[in-house]
């Protein structure tokens, strides 16, 4: 049983990568020649963002090369990824409930990789005394109960919400409440292995080092076992529901709204170009 739970570890890993890849790559073959939108303010734009202007603001822009300041799509994709940014302004009651749920997931991602690092020292003959393991054995430990916290309120907060909003109970599936139920049980065995247990991070160092040297052994706590069951099943599922926008975002939100490449002539987007022209379009007033 216990080589089965590895096995198991296993597959989550391969499975996530392998299904990314081609949740990706098939969005991406998918999708029709980009259309500029026009919506401004595009943030690599720099200094022209703070007015809404482009480069093609500048006299005869086409004969120019043009500077995309990246950095400023940075930030604004982790000023959207970390704090909500666009639920905040437009939407604030949502945010207050939304925000400690990813918040919480975000600490969980962390503390993982915390934990995958720490482990790898431990490897290497780092000492459990060490002061940088005893840094991240107090980080983890912390933020590990605050995320699995945070989900909790979080999903269960979003759950209320989807059953009292008028709005929102028109656009809820049953999904939409698995799934954030699958997250709170989720984060509820992780709450009861921390609470149990000497150390969450510990737990989660024998693990990653089980995993890592293919040592097939128990890890000595259920709880723990189940949030980590649990964890390999969330990591597949996500893909194949609407959270997948989890690692989706930057191709469905930013790469769309923001996307004002120049459309280079070429055979290939000639073809496409005469493909998109044949769609017909049935709107009342045409």
């Amino acid at each position: 049983m216990t080589t089965l739970f590895y096995l198991i570890a296993y597959a989550a890993i391969i499975g996530f990568l392998v299904l990314a890849y081609a949740k990706v790559r098939t969005y991406l073959s998918a999708s029709p020649l980009h259309v500029r939108w026009e919506l401004y303010p595009v943030p690599h734009e720099g200094k022209k963002a703070a007015y809404g202007g482009s480069f093609m603001d500048q006299k005869d822009w086409w004969t120019h090369k043009r500077h995309v300041d990246h950095m400023g799509d940075l930030k604004a994709m982790l000023q959207e990824a970390l704090f909500l940014h666009a639920t905040f302004q437009h939407n604030l009651k949502l945010w207050f409930r939304t925000y400690p749920f990813h918040l919480g997931l975000y600490m969980m991602i962390v503390g993982t990789f915390m934990i995958l690092f720490a482990t790898i020292l431990k490897i290497l003959g780092v000492s459990d005394s060490n002061f940088i393991i005893t840094f991240l054995r107090n980080v983890v430990n912390a933020i590990s109960m605050l995320g699995m916290l945070g989900i909790i309120v979080g999903g269960t907060s979003l759950i209320m919400r989807r059953l009292t909003d008028e709005g929102l109970k028109q656009y809820s599936t049953a999904e939409h409440f698995f799934n954030l139920g699958a997250f709170i049980v989720y984060a509820l065995f992780g709450l009861a292995a921390w609470s149990f247990n000497p150390s969450f991070f510990d737990l989660g160092c024998a693990f990653m080092a089980n995993l890592i040297k293919f040592n097939f052994v128990s890890l000595g706590s259920a709880a723990f076992s189940l949030h980590l069951l649990l964890g390999f099943f969330l990591m597949i599922w996500i893909l194949m529901t609407q959270m997948g926008h989890l690692f989706m975002k930057y191709f469905s939100y930013h790469a769309f709204r923001w996307g004002d490449e120049l459309t280079v002539y070429n055979d290939n987007n000639k073809h496409n170009i005469s493909e998109i022209l044949q769609h017909q379009t049935n709107f009342p007033f045409s």
